[in-house]
């Protein structure tokens, strides 16, 4: 810009605050009518004459001062990066953008990893884009079917990744109560139709331990390291997990008694029946489609029938007379012998037993090992 104020935009400034001596109000001079926007000041006699302005000079300190207390409404981070609003947001390697990029890695994508974490999979792919532009470096490469680690991108992920584990473990182990607590995480169905009327023969037999009881309807999300032992609801591949078989998957359909004379025993005759379906939140099992498909039964696109994200809510349903539940046969069982529901067809077994898992880092307590060979021995069919 020079000095010439036709040059100035509307609205600018003009002449600038930096062009008068400190303590000089810059309003009291007007520059050919120009100041800031505001409108010619009139004036009495003789034309006032231009004053000369006056350049302010900076001293190093106060460069100094400047720069260690900008000033208000400035952008120190703008100033430095630019516009680019990904390298703002990660100028410095963040505790969040290392463990989403220690994610990514483990799950092999960015949309696995934000369904690990529960953020959106942008999250994921910015913050760790924010990582390669701060190092100037590739760290992963990005396909159609995932990603996988570059050269440097393993390097940094097997220095990385045990300094989590073992800080993640130190901070579980002072949150988990005091010794002789076994912390235990299952499904609300497990819990209530299974666990809970079968708890009071584990305190008989072990009145020394408390149990802390958690429930959880989605495997997404769950921090095996918080848990002594958890069983999952579908399939969980984690090599920092030890997997120990629970129960073998058996299913079966089941109805109220009333309902159930209606349908008769023909499966196809389920095929018009108001059918109950699970809407699974994990990894898919077993299903209706795939009930029929075992039985030599054709089934159009799609299946009509209400369904629950919960599986209680199905159970529940099943015994108010509102459709016909597919009942994973450990939870259904007591339901059947009482008398309560009425089983529909034979169980079919599936090749994906239920598990229950322990973090592979740490050994059972005695504890938690007598609820594991209790929860195994209650289960086993």
């Amino acid at each position: 810009m020079g000095s010439d104020p036709s040059d100035v935009p509307e609205g600018a400034e003009w002449p600038p605050s930096y062009m008068f001596e400190p303590g000089v109000d810059p309003n009291a001079f007007i520059v050919d009518g120009v100041r800031g926007g505001k409108k010619p000041r009139k004036t009495k006699g003789k034309r006032r004459a231009k004053r000369k302005p006056v350049h302010r000079t900076t001293s190093a300190s106060s460069k100094a001062s400047t720069a260690k207390n900008p000033p208000v409404g400035s952008d120190p981070v703008r100033s430095t990066t630019g516009s680019d609003p990904i390298r703002r947001a990660g100028s410095d390697p963040t505790d969040r953008n290392l463990r989403y990029f220690v994610a990514a890695v483990r799950a092999g994508s960015f949309t696995h990893a934000a369904k690990h974490l529960g953020v959106g999979q942008p999250a994921v792919s910015v913050s760790i884009r924010a990582l390669e532009r701060q190092h100037g470096l590739e760290l992963v490469r990005r396909s159609r079917t995932g990603i996988t680690t570059t050269a440097k991108g393993q390097l940094l992920f097997d220095a990385i990744a045990p300094a989590f584990d073992h800080i993640d473990l130190a901070v579980k182990s002072l949150q988990r109560s005091d010794a002789g607590t076994v912390s235990l995480s299952v499904s609300t169905s497990l819990a209530s139709w299974w666990l809970l009327p079968r708890l009071p023969d584990f305190k008989r037999t072990h009145p020394e331990v408390s149990l802390r009881l958690v429930t959880a309807d989605s495997d997404a999300g769950v921090d095996a390291n918080a848990f002594d032992l958890w069983v999952p609801l579908g399939r969980i591949d984690d090599a920092r997990l030890q997997s120990t078989d629970l129960c073998r998957e058996a299913l079966l359909p089941v109805a109220s008694p009333e309902l159930a004379a209606s349908i008769g025993s023909d499966p196809s005759a389920l095929l018009t029946a108001p059918l109950l379906h699970l809407e699974e939140r994990y990894t898919p099992r077993f299903d209706w489609k795939q009930w029929f498909t075992a039985n030599g039964i054709d089934t159009p696109g799609s299946l009509p029938g209400d369904r629950s994200t919960d599986y209680s809510l199905v159970v529940q349903a099943a015994l108010d007379g509102q459709g016909v539940a597919l009942g994973w046969e450990h939870i259904v069982r007591d339901l059947v012998d009482d008398g309560r529901l009425v089983s529909l067809g034979e169980p079919i077994v599936t090749q994906s037993p239920f598990v229950v898992l322990n973090p592979a880092n740490r050994p059972l307590s005695p504890d938690a090992l007598a609820l594991r060979t209790w929860l195994i021995d209650q289960l086993a069919v």
